[in-house]
């Protein structure tokens, strides 16, 4: 039988320590406050259809169950790229759309390839978390040097260089679980060496393939 180990009194100390800063910020910036329980809502509601989805899928263990995680953190991935791009949503919805897709392929194949789907869940929803970041910083960059290409090329080489900060960071996490679920450490170690591999070409993939499309829509809207 499972046992929680949560400290109730730690989590009621974590909630009065919330309720004293938001009564602080509504002393002294009430804007502020409304602006932030806003997008504490907003992040409520969607960790609510997460959870709940994760439920199902915990529940059920069966292959419709996660089609349905897939294009869940698919669909996140997606809004959340467009999200810093509203002004330019519709002409971005295209590419980014696009790219996501195909480097969610890229990632989610090679998750299931080499392990079972059982740690899908989970490991699918770290790496596709780092090529969202990825895309998402692409696609600012673009808006911000679209008339100078030249640094535009700079800036994509200075974020493929970037991608090992967050994957060095999350991924030696997944391995720390394979060795706790009795993995070898070679072979526990093997898996994250290729994970980290596929991760950067969906990553560089979904990149290029954003941009490529952006500019052909470009040229065919000239």
């Amino acid at each position: 039988m499972f046992v929680s180990e949560i400290s109730l009194w730690g989590a009621a100390i974590v909630a009065c320590v919330v309720l004293v800063a938001i009564m602080a910020l509504a002393f002294f910036d009430r804007q502020m406050l409304r602006r932030m329980l806003v997008i504490f809502g907003a992040t409520v509601a969607q960790m609510a259809v997460v959870v709940a989805v994760v439920w199902v899928v915990w529940q059920t263990n069966a292959w419709w169950a996660y089609l349905l995680w897939f294009l869940l953190v698919l669909a996140l991935s997606i809004c959340w790229c467009l999200y810093p791009l509203q002004a330019m949503w519709r002409k971005m919805l295209r590419p980014v759309s696009t790219a996501m897709v195909i480097g969610s392929i890229v990632v989610g194949g090679s998750t299931m390839l080499m392990l079972p789907v059982s740690v899908f869940l989970s490991i699918y929803s770290v790496l596709m978390a780092c090529m969202t970041v990825s895309l998402m910083q692409t696609m600012m960059s673009y808006q911000r040097n679209q008339q100078k290409p030249e640094i535009l090329r700079e800036d994509m080489f200075h974020q493929v260089r970037n991608l090992a900060q967050p994957l060095v960071m999350v991924v030696p996490m997944l391995y720390a679980g394979m060795l706790l679920g009795g993995v070898p450490a070679l072979e526990g170690l093997l898996v994250t060496l290729l994970l980290i591999a596929a991760s950067f070409v969906a990553n560089i993939l979904a990149g290029v393939v954003a941009l490529e499309m952006v500019k052909t829509t470009k040229k065919n809207a000239i």
